[in-house]
């Protein structure tokens, strides 16, 4: 009795289950409240379901119930059929409703044959004794509790999938809506075509909070940043964290300025206030984008991409908050087309290098040159050398730059030595991009391939750069001076450094920035001031270049400090040039030097 009746119902049950189930899933899909694995189990677990019924002795026990087995048999073909349109569902596709469309139609059959086959079922058993009328009425009731089931597990799964729904559309970290939310808001009220601004905010220099006062810290502060953002959002505000230390606040009904220069007003008097934590009071500063819908962008993911330039440009030039305009497309335009063809000039050898001598003040030899790097642009003429590395900054090519830059400067250094200028060092400038361990191996296989021994290699590294992380600075430079690599820290004086941490960096030569010497031919404290920096930097043991030399009057002054043994660099020497002019200085300067004859004033070029 089982196996002929008990057994075909519960299979044709477990059919009907799985479907319903699998068309349960389908629309959960659609709407995001499962991923695609999950539906793809619903799909396996229902496709097994039928080959039980259409083999073995239940396919025998189908012999009279030839709709039934007809029935079971559509739905195979009808599962198999729709496996790829299955897995190439996408979420919130329309093409979800073709698989509804072919698979609901058969639930009702399904539900029929099911009740047909309880049917004869009951039949067969109202024909035998009274214990098999107790087996129905077993059977009767495990029916009743699967369908019971088959309730409560439908609506489990729906309200899994709407608290899936919430959370990701949840930041975990502040409790605020997340990138994706915020989208959908924006969508929304592009759908009712609602104005509104949208205001970018993001926490300056916050990665060095992290690196100095832990992770743990830079997640308290950004919830506490958070909370006090949507404290200060009223009822046509809308707020949402997008990654990082980054914010939006959505402005409905917004399309003049004033409106949202009350709120950026609101945001940058609730982030000045003190944020004490672990005992130390934080002040963070900000910087803000702002863009308008729908007079900056009908689309949200273009409005929301100009509202990043703003921020862009708020950061760059450290403003409070930049409004966005069409001259700020055009900027960030440039910077792409800069970023394409850099990459173009990098394969094609089109980028130079001009050099830059630096002489011994005491000697008047030239014993370095400083590599320059150069660009001129087909189009755009010449880039200046700050926003050829901010670009690479940007894009993501400063390796791929200074990696150019170094091997051509060695090769360069390399032809000079093969004709005689055996004791000439070269200085290449290390971008903040470079600044990482694979500049070991960057500056170890330029030195290999091009035969320059490490101490006529000199990198030079400004303050900013290397102060950002001491401790992670320290490490990379020791490394880089047990290879016999040489190092300048650049721009001396402009930065935040401290004589304690000059002593602690294992440097081997200060550069004195410009800034410092103007003046010293006119100003008593001018060159006071310079004498002094000079005697510290030669009591710590480094040597000492005084950059942006122009007068004879400066050089004078400087040969005056005979105390102290001094390099120069600038105009009065020589300006930047290409190698082959460079070359021809270096000559000259070398015969007056073997002559012994040091010359009151140095040539230019």
């Amino acid at each position: 009795m089982e196996k002929y009746t008990y057994d075909v119902s519960w299979a044709l049950m477990q059919l009907q289950l799985e479907l319903g189930r699998f068309l349960n899933s389908v629309e959960l899909y659609h709407y995001g409240g499962i991923d695609h694995d999950t539906l793809m189990l619903r799909y396996d677990i229902l496709w097994s379901r039928t080959p039980v019924l259409l083999s073995g002795q239940l396919r025998e026990s189908l012999h009279d119930k030839q709709k039934a087995l007809r029935l079971v048999q559509l739905i195979e073909s009808t599962i198999r059929e729709l496996e790829p349109r299955i897995l190439a569902l996408k979420s919130g596709s329309g093409d979800y409703q073709q698989i509804m469309m072919r698979l609901s139609p058969l639930q009702e059959p399904l539900s029929y044959s099911l009740a047909s086959v309880m049917q004869q079922n009951i039949k067969v058993y109202t024909s035998n004794d009274q214990r098999f009328g107790t087996l129905r009425n077993s059977l009767l009731l495990m029916v009743s509790g699967l369908l019971v089931s088959v309730i409560m597990l439908s609506v489990l799964l729906i309200r899994e999938g709407r608290r899936h729904y919430r959370e990701a559309r949840l930041d975990p970290l502040t409790a605020l809506s997340n990138r994706l939310a915020l989208l959908e808001q924006m969508e929304e009220c592009v759908t009712r075509e609602q104005p509104f601004g949208l205001v970018l905010i993001d926490i300056n220099e916050f990665r060095d909070i992290n690196s100095k006062f832990g992770y743990n810290i830079g997640d308290l502060l950004l919830q506490e940043l958070a909370r006090r953002l949507d404290t200060l959002c009223n009822d046509s505000e809308w707020v949402a964290r997008l990654v990082g230390d980054q914010f939006a606040i959505i402005q409905k009904d917004s399309s003049d300025l004033k409106q949202v220069r009350e709120l950026v007003a609101r945001v940058l008097h609730a982030v000045k206030q003190d944020i004490p934590l672990d005992h130390y009071p934080f002040l963070l500063e900000v910087g803000i984008g702002i863009a308008f819908y729908p007079m900056d962008s009908e689309e949200t993911q273009d409005l929301l991409s100009r509202a990043e330039q703003a921020l862009f440009h708020s950061r760059k030039t450290h403003v409070p908050y930049v409004i966005y305009d069409k001259s700020l497309q055009n900027e960030t335009a440039r910077r792409k087309h800069l970023a394409s063809d850099m990459v173009v000039a990098l394969e094609r050898n089109a980028l130079e290098l001009y050099y830059q001598p630096i002489i011994n003040l005491e000697t008047g030899r030239c014993e370095a040159v400083e590599a320059l790097l150069r660009w001129r642009h087909p189009e755009l003429g010449f880039i200046p050398p700050n926003e050829l590395i901010q670009v690479a900054e940007e894009f993501q090519l400063s390796e791929k730059l200074g990696g150019w830059v170094l091997n051509t400067a060695c090769a360069q250094l390399y032809q000079w030595q093969q004709l005689g200028l055996l004791d000439l060092q070269m200085c290449v400038n290390i971008s903040p991009g470079m600044y990482q361990r694979s500049l070991l191996k960057l500056v170890a296989k330029a030195l290999m391939e091009h035969h320059i021994s490490a101490p006529h290699l000199v990198l030079e590294v400004t303050e900013d750069t290397t102060m950002r992380e001491v401790k992670n600075s320290l490490q990379l430079m020791q490394d880089l001076s047990q290879q016999g690599v040489q190092l300048a820290l650049d721009d001396f004086g402009t930065g935040y450094s401290s004589l304690s941490y000059l002593q602690k960096l294992p440097v081997n030569k200060v550069k004195i920035d410009r800034s410092f010497i103007q003046g010293i031919d006119t100003s008593t404290e001018a060159s006071e001031l310079v004498a002094n920096i000079c005697r510290l930097g030669s009591m710590l043991g480094k040597t000492l270049v005084c950059e942006g030399i122009e007068t004879q009057a400066q050089l004078d002054v400087l040969r005056g400090l005979t105390d102290i043994h001094l390099y120069g660099q600038g105009y009065l020497f020589s300006r930047p040039a290409q190698a082959e002019a460079v070359y021809q200085t270096l000559l000259e300067m070398e015969e007056r030097w073997l002559d012994g004859k040091v010359p009151s004033r140095a040539c230019n070029s």
